[in-house]
């Protein structure tokens, strides 16, 4: 074979394999993987996604789904900078548990969210929220995080504004551990829980007791 002609075959070799590795890696930074299908029943699965919402918006019923972890149920922190209302509560709604492809085994409800005074703007609130929640309800066992528009009007989001999601643990596969009542998100009302460990009223920090400040 002409050595011209072999340089030319190995270039569209490695340009092939190039290609690929480059699909392969776009593919597991942008899309949501259902890496775990098969269920994890314990473990460490470092996993951080980071969802910019700029310029999007949510229509009235809207949902935008976040995370899915099925068929696991996991441990983590969340984070989230949107619009909020004077009262600091997100405009649309964070909601978490497991979405099942039947409706009789869905069970979603309101995440607890802790407000952060020192991070938020004149435009838009930050909250952070654990995953799930052990002091303050909202469901034990999540899969799914979404964010749902149940305010009756569009919601437009502002520069800067995102949703993270830091997955430190599988705590087992929602399978061995199903819910054993339904709860749509169409029964749930606007609004999130909102603590305030930053503000006067002590009775609503969200840690489970009264918490009092330490006078000097």
């Amino acid at each position: 074979m002409p050595e011209g002609l072999a340089r030319l075959k190995l270039l569209v070799v490695a340009a092939g394999v190039t290609a690929i590795i480059g699909l392969v890696a776009y593919n597991s930074s942008v899309f949501a993987s259902h890496s775990f299908e098969l269920g994890v029943s314990g473990g460490t699965i470092p996993d951080n996604t980071h969802i910019r919402l700029d310029g999007l918006t949510l229509p009235p019923g809207g949902v935008l789904p976040v995370y899915d972890a099925s068929p696991n149920f996991v441990a983590g922190h969340f984070l989230l900078r949107a619009p909020c209302d004077d009262d600091h509560v997100p405009t649309i709604t964070v909601i978490a548990g497991h979405i099942d492809e039947s409706e009789h085994g869905t069970f979603v409800d309101k995440v607890p969210l802790y407000y952060i005074d020192h991070a938020s703007g004149p435009d838009s609130c930050v909250w952070h929220a654990h995953i799930p929640d052990p002091l303050n309800g909202g469901a034990p066992r999540v899969t799914d995080i979404d964010l749902v528009n149940l305010s009756g009007a569009p919601v437009g989001f502002n520069p800067g504004d995102a949703v993270d999601i830091n997955v430190q643990r599988v705590l087992g596969n929602i399978a061995d551990a199903p819910y054993e009542e339904m709860q749509l998100p169409a029964v749930l009302t606007h609004g999130n829980p909102v603590f305030d460990l930053n503000d006067d009223d002590h009775t609503n920090d969200g840690l489970g007791f009264e918490h009092e400040e330490e006078e000097e």
